[in-house]
């Protein structure tokens, strides 16, 4: 036996989206019972799972389930087939009890993600990670630090190594992109004051992707106190 699923990503709100995962989840249905009637198969399908992720900022507040959005007249009630939508709201601050560590893992290595924590230094709690996991946080989010080719290598991943990488490789393209900008800006004053200020833009570029003032220090080997500073004035 096997179940398939249909995870469906969403950014925003939307209060058409139970309608369309009912009509996803009819769909593949539909699909899987033409596709068995040319096998000439007789055996009962496979049940179909809909997860919708929200990523979104602001709570979802659209229907979760069809009887929220129709106007069920109560005489015909018994008749009515209500369906219920499977929301998992990534961001907020829903908590959700997971029993499998696998399930547990994919779920707040996307919320710290999407919420940047991860960026933070908070991500070692989740140590090794299975790669299956991984692949499909990397379906869902897209991060540039989870490399497919070493996923389809290896078992398990560190995860704090992975983004200890990505830290790096992203740390030298801001200090480039910095220091470009910094020699645009202060070519009158010399390359000396333009690499300076090439490195106060990658300060603030790390800031506004994400990064800690903390995590910044340690990339860049600069004391908090220097960093501070530096940003302040």
């Amino acid at each position: 036996l096997y179940s398939a699923f249909i995870i469906e990503n969403q950014s925003y709100v939307d209060m058409s989206m139970v309608v369309r995962a009912a009509v996803y989840e009819f769909v593949a249905y539909e699909r899987m019972l033409k596709k068995s009637k040319k096998n000439r198969n007789n055996k009962k399908l496979p049940m179909v799972n809909i997860l919708v992720f929200y990523t979104g900022e602001r709570p979802w507040n659209a229907a979760r389930q069809l009887s929220e959005l129709v106007e069920v007249d109560e005489r015909f009630e018994s008749y009515f087939h209500d369906y219920k939508m499977n929301l998992i709201e990534i961001t907020g601050n829903t908590s959700y009890n997971f029993n499998e560590e696998d399930v547990y893992n994919l779920f707040y290595i996307c919320r710290s993600i999407y919420d940047q924590s991860i960026y933070e230094g908070t991500s070692n709690h989740f140590g090794l990670v299975k790669s299956s996991v991984l692949k499909v946080v990397k379906t869902l989010t897209d991060v540039e630090w989870l490399d497919l080719e070493e996923l389809e290598e290896k078992e398990e991943i560190e995860m704090c190594e992975a983004e200890k990488r990505w830290l790096e490789v992203k740390s030298k393209e801001w200090e480039a992109e910095g220091i470009k900008k910094g020699i645009e800006q202060g070519i009158e004053q010399g390359i000396e004051q333009g690499v300076e200020l090439g490195q106060v833009l990658l300060y603030k570029t790390m800031l506004r992707n994400g990064m800690s003032v903390n995590e910044i220090s340690k990339v860049c080997s600069i004391s908090v106190e220097s960093l501070k500073r530096v940003l302040n004035n």
